[in-house]
């Protein structure tokens, strides 16, 4: 019995250490998605709903008169996505994410990199750059890809024909 006793000591020990390497862990996440602005990361969707909404309104023949209208239901839009969608209601589930990638260690490191001078200037610029590298994208899929590749399905086309008449 005393053996049994001392074995759950011990264990109940251990989970204790491992419950405040948790908690430690998870803050250390908590501050790295802070200076990562991860609590803005759904904005954009936000936008969209807006602007949805907007042009939703528009297509209704919603006009300047009724325009209360339209600022009504996007506050009610706002207040569903913020049930699901709201840093407050994300939190666990991404700190969960990056704490199951990172260990406290390099969550720290990250930490410490976000917050020197380059790191600040890569936060300051990455979502504008971010918007330019997918703007360079979408031009060269316009531009260059989308011909070619519109090419190839002209071409493939003809090759299902040739395949078609040429079978008995």
């Amino acid at each position: 019995m005393r053996a049994f006793v001392i074995g759950w000591v011990c264990l109940m020990g251990l989970v204790s250490v491992a419950a405040a390497d948790d908690v430690s862990h998870r803050a250390s996440a908590e501050r790295f998605l802070k200076l990562a602005k991860a609590e803005s990361m759904t904005n954009t969707v936000y936008e969209q709903v807006d602007d949805l909404m907007a042009a939703q309104f528009v297509r209704m023949g919603g006009s300047m008169q009724s325009e209360h209208v339209l600022r009504s239901y996007q506050q009610k839009a706002k207040l569903e996505l913020d049930k699901e969608l709201a840093w407050e209601a994300m939190r666990d589930e991404v700190v969960g994410l990056y704490t199951a990638v990172f260990t406290e260690q390099e969550l720290d490191r990250l930490s410490e990199f976000y917050e020197s001078k380059v790191g600040t200037k890569l936060m300051f610029y990455l979502p504008e750059l971010t918007y330019q590298s997918m703007a360079v994208t979408r031009n060269r899929v316009e531009e260059r890809v989308a011909p070619r590749i519109e090419l190839l399905i002209d071409q493939m086309e003809e090759a299902v024909l040739d395949e078609q008449t040429e079978q008995p």
